[in-house]
């Protein structure tokens, strides 16, 4: 495909995106938030969701974003503060090297960096520019991207509010190669501190595949909308392990996402996201999500 091509459309999806979150921005003056994302939730994704009774798990976890302190989460949203929160539950040697922050795109010395890495910003989803080779790499357009992310907020495109005070930084990490085509992410989704269930997710080329597991390894058939891998994925041989990870870094929390990777055996930190899919967790069955939401203690 024609690089030039591949940029524009690139550019014209964010510009898009932009355009929609000022919109909903406008339109959150008039309706109160949580009666907003009811009412998009319904249009974009066709689910039904109540936030004055909840009881789904998507249900739950939106109705703490709208009437919760949202500091705590929007500080280990935030791809760079959670680092410290990570290491202080002892998992320092579980996170991947960090080569630098930046507040600018002019900040990057390229020549700096290493063969590969990564570069993501630090207070969105979607935000990230894998390098497995800077012999290839257009700077230009890097830094053209970079600069895009760090004059962009998107609380308000899906109304994930807690992602509006995190500060517009850009972190360059260590590649993590797994000698495959494609990295495999494990999403342990917790809820009272506990993993209650584990989506797996691979991309190849531009299909995004995704499985779930319960804590044994037994599949769940509770997608919608989604392809599962073709051959299911083994079971970590390090799985309890995991689970423990991600249950230290969950406790005392009503929910969060702890995402994994595992590359050689050894388990490398990911992220927390406390309202995944735009907390609508479209991609599951509203029986699974209300199964679920059994789990999720709701706390003011």
């Amino acid at each position: 495909m024609n690089q030039n091509l591949t940029e524009t459309g690139y550019y014209l999806k964010w510009y898009g995106r932009k355009i929609i979150s000022k919109i909903y921005e406008v339109l959150a003056r008039f309706i109160e938030i949580p009666k907003l994302k009811e009412m998009i939730t319904r249009v974009y994704h066709h689910r039904r969701i109540d936030l004055e009774n909840p009881e789904k798990l998507n249900e739950k976890i939106l109705w703490m974003e709208y009437h919760t302190d949202p500091s705590f989460r929007s500080q280990l949203t935030d791809k760079y503060e959670v680092r410290q929160y990570v290491a202080q539950k002892g998992y320092a040697d579980n996170l991947t090297q960090l080569y630098g922050l930046y507040r600018k795109e002019d900040e990057i010395d390229f020549d700096q960096l290493p063969d590969r890495f990564v570069l993501k910003a630090t207070h969105g989803c979607d935000m990230n520019y894998v390098c497995p080779d800077k012999g290839k790499l257009n700077v230009s357009n890097v830094k053209k991207r970079v600069h895009l992310w760090l004059h962009t907020n998107l609380a308000y495109l899906s109304l994930e509010m807690h992602y509006l005070p995190i500060g517009r930084r850009i972190i360059c990490e260590e590649y993590l190669d797994t000698g495959e085509t494609g990295m495999t992410d494990y999403k342990f989704h917790c809820s009272d501190g506990k993993v209650r269930f584990i989506l797996v997710c691979r991309n190849s080329g531009r299909t995004r595949y995704l499985n779930v597991f319960d804590t044994d390894w037994n599949p769940l058939h509770v997608l919608v909308g989604a392809e599962e891998i073709p051959l299911a994925p083994e079971k970590p041989s390090c799985l309890r392990e995991m689970i423990r990870m991600a249950e230290d870094l969950a406790a005392g929390m009503p929910f969060v996402r702890v995402d994994l990777y595992l590359v050689n055996d050894k388990i490398y930190f990911g992220e927390l996201t406390f309202t995944p899919a735009t907390g609508v967790l479209f991609h599951f069955t509203d029986n699974f999500l209300l199964e679920q939401g059994k789990y999720c203690t709701v706390r003011e």
